[in-house]
This record gives C-alpha cells, sequence and structure tokens, in this order.
C-alpha cells in the first residue's frame, strides 16, 4: 500500500473517531455531563504523547518551518528524559517536568495541527476544570487525592483519573488497528512519542525507512543512537 493509500486510511480512522465523539459527547451533555477541555486550556499538551508512525507522518506532511523549528529544538531534551528515566513513571514526570509544551502548540494556546492531530489527543476528554490536568498527584496530600477520587464520576472516567473512558477505549481499538495495517503493508508496526516520530520522519525519512521492516528500522535507529526504551517496534 502506499503512502499516501495509508494517509487516507488514517484520515478515515480520525474522521470515524470524531463523528463517534460528537455523538457521545452529545449523550454525555444531555445526562447533564461536562467536558473542560477547549482553546487555550493545553493542559494535556505538556503530557506524554504516544502515536503510531503513520499518524505522525501524516503530521509531518504539513509541519511549518516555525513548528519545525520549535521541534528541532526539544527533540534533545526530550532525548535527554528519555535517557535518564529509569521507569516509566520517571520518564512521564520528566517529560512533563522539563520537555516544556508540545512543540505543535500555538502561542494563542491552539493545537497548529489539530485536523491531523492523533487519536490519543483527540480522544483525551476532561471531565474535571483544567488545572487538575496539570496537578502533579505525585504532591498532593492524602486528602486531597481522596477528595479528588471521591468527586469523579466512576461509570464515564477511566478511574482513577478525570479523562472520559470511552473516547479513550475506541482509539485504543483504532490505534491498534493502524498498528495491524502497518505490519500488514510494512511486515513492522512502530509506536511511540509524537514529537521524536515526526522529527525522525524529517530528519532521518521514516517513512522511507519503514519500507524496509522491522529489522531495518531497529538497526537503524540502534546505529544512529535513535533507538529509545519508549518507541515500540514489533514485527520482522
Amino acid at each position: 500500500m502506499s503512502h499516501d493509500t495509508r494517509m487516507q486510511a488514517v484520515r478515515q480512522k480520525q474522521e470515524c473517531f470524531d463523528q463517534f465523539c460528537g455523538a457521545w459527547l452529545s449523550e454525555y451533555r444531555q445526562r447533564g455531563g461536562s467536558i473542560y477541555c477547549g482553546k487555550g486550556c493545553s493542559g494535556c499538551c505538556r503530557l506524554v504523547v504516544n502515536c503510531t508512525a503513520t499518524e505522525a507522518i501524516a503530521i509531518a506532511c504539513v509541519v511549518t518551518p516555525e513548528q519545525q523549528a520549535r521541534l528541532q529544538a526539544a527533540i534533545p531534551v526530550i532525548a535527554k528524559c528519555a535517557q535518564q528515566a529509569g521507569s516509566l513513571k520517571d520518564w512521564l514526570k520528566s517529560y512533563r517536568d522539563q520537555a516544556g509544551p508540545c512543540p505543535f502548540l500555538e502561542q494563542d494556546g491552539s493545537c497548529g495541527v489539530y485536523q491531523q492531530r492523533p487519536l490519543s489527543c483527540r480522544s483525551l476528554l476532561s471531565t474535571r476544570e483544567p488545572h487538575w490536568c496539570t496537578a502533579d498527584f505525585g504532591a498532593l496530600s492524602h486528602e486531597q487525592k481522596q477528595q479528588f477520587m471521591e468527586q469523579l464520576d466512576r461509570s464515564v472516567v477511566a478511574f482513577p483519573t478525570h479523562y472520559a473512558a470511552t473516547p479513550q477505549e475506541l482509539a485504543q481499538e483504532l490505534e491498534l488497528a493502524h498498528l495491524r495495517e502497518m505490519e500488514q503493508d510494512y511486515g513492522c508496526s512502530l509506536l511511540g512519542n509524537l514529537p521524536w516520530l515526526v522529527w525522525l520522519t524529517l530528519e532521518h525519512r521514516l517513512d522511507e525507512l519503514l519500507m524496509s521492516g522491522g529489522a531495518a528500522v531497529r538497526s537503524y535507529l540502534a546505529e544512529h543512537g535513535l533507538d529509545s526504551p519508549y518507541l515500540t517496534v514489533s514485527g520482522d
């Protein structure tokens, strides 16, 4: 399958998700629920965002020179966070504390690649006020954590988070479909950090490298010091 056809498949899954999510949001609000996400809140834009390589390739196609410059500046910091993290928990915390906002976040708080944003971004819908998306729960007292969890609607959220569960579950299903299709097309699949994968596409032609299969991808990343415990290559 050509890259153009693969990008079309990415867009179709995103459109499918958006249609479902719109219907789910309407029904949730009719039941009295609230989603607090909006332009400018951008708390989740400081979190680790994973996506499939095909989603990253789609974003690389629309990156502006200004966004690419911000991406280039962010990569050494992201690499340092990954190298120093001794665990997934360390990686998530150091990324949030040190990596800064997503390089595709614009100064007005809007997403600069909104139409191409990955499923992991589309699915993160907050049922609590924006400040909870930037809260360091490790710094909260036991009482504060307990109060937060008691106020969550467990019928809706992916407990113990305040993010809606149903959109995330659908996004995960569609993401798995992306990965299966990549293995069919390229003989391998690749999942990892969004900025890192976009940078690999722009600077190292990840889209072309995938055509050579998983062994070639692993070898190239290792040879050039680009591999990371937070990139997952599956397949031959």
